[in-house]
């Protein structure tokens, strides 16, 4: 992988109301290009550097921070659990390489954030001590600095594109089978794993899904919540599974760690047209299934990102049959007949808690949103 050593950088901070979340346009953090210099020394997506030089420009018209010595840069920090692992931690394999010659290790965070002293969630420094970063070495950048000696690793991987093969023998020396040896898995451990979101039923997940949930349980799966444990003993579950059935989420994501899955791995999607997960999965497991015969209604806001937390809709009889025929359930699952019942009870809850009854234009939305439910449930033939 690639690395560039630039003299008296200019390393531009991430802004208060900018950047992650904000959309390509509004990215103005990264170390300052000029004619010549890699496009990773901006933020990087789906092969394209995500910045904005005028934006960024603006900041350049600052009185810069002078910081002596030779440092790593590693970007922007997300404060959200999967876009830190997917965006934020796939430089750091540079570290290992020149961390006898550097000062440290440079990250960006959100300003806000590290304002309100936020500086690293508890899951961020498990994980960074998993890449063998030490918090001690990281200094935060929150305002324009200038850099005697700066180093540029280009990222191992990034979101929407597969890690590079040096990546994934980076990946490898970190040797988690070992460190976990001696971590215990939770009680009643099956090597059959179902992830599941039920705690975020009305936060992104699809309707009904508790069902498949009791359903797998009988056919001897480990119900999995990752959000109870912590990530050395999420990442252990991981590596003793031989199935895992995971619901479409931000927990994918801590797979990234891991240079091979041995497992069987299917991924429930809850966004059809997503393709984020199959960069983590295809370089690194053999055995890779999706489960795509998913409908999302209408949002029920014209917000930004309204779609992220839908609440989608499947036929859970297909989904049973889709199970038995790849193989992670048998010829014996039971999919309750009335799971319609709890579909239903589900899209009340959604209803309930997002629809804005003062808004204008709520009317609107709620007629689209209900008469795709309606059409959902007239194609299971078992009209609601």
């Amino acid at each position: 992988m690639d690395l560039v050593i630039k003299k008296n950088a200019l390393v531009v901070p991430q802004t208060l109301y900018k950047d992650f979340g904000a959309g390509m346009g509004q990215f103005a953090h990264g170390v300052v290009r000029d004619q010549g210099d890699p496009d990773y020394f901006a933020h990087m997506r789906n092969g394209k550097a995500f910045i904005n030089e005028k934006l960024q420009a603006r900041h350049l018209q600052e009185q810069p921070e002078k910081l002596a010595g030779k440092w790593l840069y590693l970007g922007g920090l997300h404060n959200h659990f999967g876009h830190f692992l997917a965006e934020c931690i796939h430089r750091i394999w540079a570290w290992h390489e020149y961390r006898d010659q550097c000062s440290g290790v440079l990250f960006l965070p959100n300003i806000k954030q590290f304002e309100l002293g936020h500086h690293l969630p508890g899951y961020s420094k498990a994980i960074l001590d998993f890449l063998g970063l030490e918090e001690s070495a990281i200094r935060y950048v929150t305002q324009l600095t200038e850099v005697e000696e700066l180093l540029v690793p280009e990222p191992g991987s990034q979101l929407f594109v597969a890690a590079k093969a040096d990546y994934i023998k980076f990946l490898a020396t970190l040797k988690l089978a070992q460190r976990l040896h001696r971590e215990a898995l939770p009680s009643g451990y099956t090597p059959k794993v179902f992830v599941s979101r039920k705690k975020y039923r009305m936060n992104g997940s699809i309707a009904g899904l508790d069902v498949l949930e009791n359903s797998l349980q009988q056919e001897g799966y480990f119900i999995f919540y990752p959000e109870n444990y912590p990530i050395a003993v999420q990442l252990k579950v991981y590596q003793e599974a031989e199935k895992i059935i995971f619901e479409e989420g931000s927990a994918v994501h801590l797979l990234e760690l891991f240079a091979k899955i041995k497992a069987d791995v299917l991924l429930i999607k809850r966004r059809p047209s997503s393709r984020s997960f199959d960069c983590v999965f295809k370089p690194r497991t053999k055995c890779y299934i999706k489960y795509i015969d998913v409908m999302t209604p209408p949002p029920l806001t014209s917000a930004k990102f309204a779609d992220v937390n839908a609440l989608s809709l499947t036929d859970l009889d297909n989904l049973g049959r889709f199970l038995v025929t790849h193989g992670f359930a048998s010829a014996a699952l039971a999919i309750p007949p009335d799971w319609r019942d709890k579909v239903k009870a589900d899209i009340l809850g959604y209803l309930l808690k997002n629809a804005r009854l003062e808004s204008p234009s709520m009317d609107e939305f709620i007629i689209d949103y209900l008469q795709s439910i309606d059409d959902f449930f007239q194609q299971t033939d078992k009209p609601a």
